[in-house]
C-alpha cells in the first residue's frame, strides 16, 4: 500500500492566489500601513502560567500527603470533615451522600448542593 494520499476529486484542481484586485500576482511587499502598524504595536509578553504551575504543585503535594500513609478510615474521616466544613451539614447527611458517591468529595458536595 502506498503512503501517498489519493484524492481523485482533486486531481484536476488548481490553487491560485489572487489579490483584492483579482490579479494572480501575490504582492511582493506589504502595504506600508501594515508594516508601520506591526512596528508600532507592542505585543504582550507570553503568559508563563507560573500561577497555574504553583497551584498544581500545591495540589499534588496535598494529594500526596492525603494519600500517603493514611488508612482508609482516616481518609474517610478526613473527607467527611472536609465535606462538613463546606456544606455545614450534619454527620449523618454527609456520610450518606459520601457513601452513595464512594467518598468522592467533589461529586458528593455537588450532589448535596444540587439536592438543596
Amino acid at each position: 500500500m502506498s503512503d501517498e494520499l489519493h484524492y481523485p476529486n482533486l486531481a484536476n484542481c488548481r490553487v491560485s492566489l489572487r489579490g483584492a484586485s483579482g490579479v494572480e500576482q501575490v504582492p511582493v511587499r506589504l502595504p506600508t500601513s501594515c508594516v508601520t502598524a506591526a512596528e508600532t504595536v507592542k505585543l504582550p509578553t507570553l503568559y508563563d502560567f507560573a500561577l497555574e504551575r504553583k497551584v498544581l504543585a500545591a495540589h499534588e503535594e496535598r494529594t500526596a500527603a492525603f494519600a500517603g500513609g493514611s488508612s482508609p478510615d482516616e481518609i474517610k474521616k478526613s473527607v467527611l470533615t472536609k465535606m462538613k466544613s463546606v456544606t455545614k451539614a450534619e454527620d449523618g447527611v454527609c456520610v450518606a451522600i459520601l457513601e452513595d458517591n464512594q467518598y468522592d468529595l467533589k461529586t458528593s458536595i455537588e450532589t448535596f448542593f444540587a439536592s438543596s
